[in-house]
């Protein structure tokens, strides 16, 4: 495990501009220290630091793919640019972090396209429920002309940029009352992230959406608050969430995309060469952060199907997905991308 030094002076530094513009965050920097926070080597000599954040918590797959981006960041430039990386939204929530990379108060974060969807509407389309459900989907969707499309419409509307992708955990639902077939999910007040994609796409499945927050979700569960939420294996073991909501209804609605993305200010002020470094160190840990992610989450699925403490039911995927068929398209249509649905819809063919 690699140490846990106090916040260097280069983020101090970083947290005094923060206050001036948005006192939370600062404070949040000001206040993190050594909790669940790792620096990479030497940051205190370097040329460059960049601050990195994600909600989930330290030791996840987030943050183990952020903290492989520091290696290969602080590797490929001889030290002169540092990564240091705060876990457990301790910046603020995806929404929060996205908006301050607009800002240029923090560098780097994973936002799920749910966020981004509060800025840029049409990133809902990567996240839609039972549309992506491979991994080799995704991985065509990434590497395609519909990544490079939603990248520059990101980019024109925010500043920010994609600098690569997280992911491939296959999110299902889990409850904290039995759940046996669809027409089980009436009446559910189910929590999702602020999309109103996803809001109408579970309520196609006759569910109430509600907006809490990650970090509020295993209390909102305990006291049905809600009672129900999607994940990954892998986060839902991690956040222990099944002691909450025992009831694993496996679904497989959406192999994640989840954009680890890079403020423009940030690439701006890098000369060239260092820019280039960032890129190429970002590609490099997204693939690793991917895999890592597909490993983690099958094993997180097996330890869950093995718990005697869980109820594991297989949903009826084929019949779930044509109740939410419908929102895909009026989405699409509204947005202009009827042809980027269908092409998305043709990477799931074969």
């Amino acid at each position: 495990m690699r140490p846990q030094p106090e916040v260097s002076a280069a983020a101090r530094g970083r947290a005094t501009v923060t206050i001036r513009a948005l006192v939370g965050l600062g404070a949040a920097l000001l206040a993190v220290g050594a909790c669940g926070y790792r620096a990479g080597p030497d940051v205190e000599g370097a040329e460059h630091v960049l601050i990195a954040s994600h909600q989930l918590a330290a030791g996840t797959t987030f943050d183990e793919g952020l903290h492989e981006f520091a290696d290969l960041v602080a590797e490929k430039s001889d030290g002169r640019v540092q990564v240091e990386v705060y876990p457990s939204a301790q910046l603020g929530s995806e929404t929060d972090l996205f908006e301050n990379m607009r800002r240029g108060l923090v560098d780097v974060a994973v936002v799920s396209p749910g966020f981004i969807a509060e800025f840029v509407p049409e990133m809902s389309i990567l996240s839609m429920p039972f549309l992506v459900t491979t991994r080799e989907q995704r991985d065509a969707i990434i590497d395609s002309e519909v990544a490079e499309r939603l990248e520059r419409l990101m980019k024109d509307r925010t500043g920010n940029e994609v600098l690569t992708y997280f992911g491939g955990g296959v999110r299902q639902m889990f409850f904290n009352a039995p759940v046996e077939d669809p027409s089980d999910l009436t009446g559910r007040l189910f929590r999702t992230q602020p999309s109103q994609v996803l809001a109408d796409s579970f309520g196609a499945l006759g569910m109430h959406a509600s907006n809490v927050s990650y970090g509020e979700l295993y209390s909102a569960l305990q006291q049905d608050v809600v009672s129900g939420a999607d994940n990954e294996a892998v986060f839902i073991v991690a956040e222990n969430f099944q002691e909450a909501a025992p009831y694993l209804y496996l679904t497989g609605h959406e192999v994640t995309i989840r954009p680890a993305v890079i403020s423009g200010h940030t690439l701006e002020r890098l000369p060239e060469d260092l820019r280039e470094v960032v890129l190429e160190a970002g590609e490099e840990a997204g693939e690793f952060a991917r895999e890592l992610e597909a490993q983690t989450d099958d094993a997180a699925l097996e330890e869950l199907r093995s718990d005697p403490d869980v109820t594991v039911v297989e949903a009826d995927t084929e019949a779930l997905a044509a109740m939410v068929e419908p929102v895909w398209e009026r989405y699409a249509a509204r947005w202009g991308l009827e042809d980027m649905l269908a092409e998305i819809r043709a990477t799931g063919e074969g």
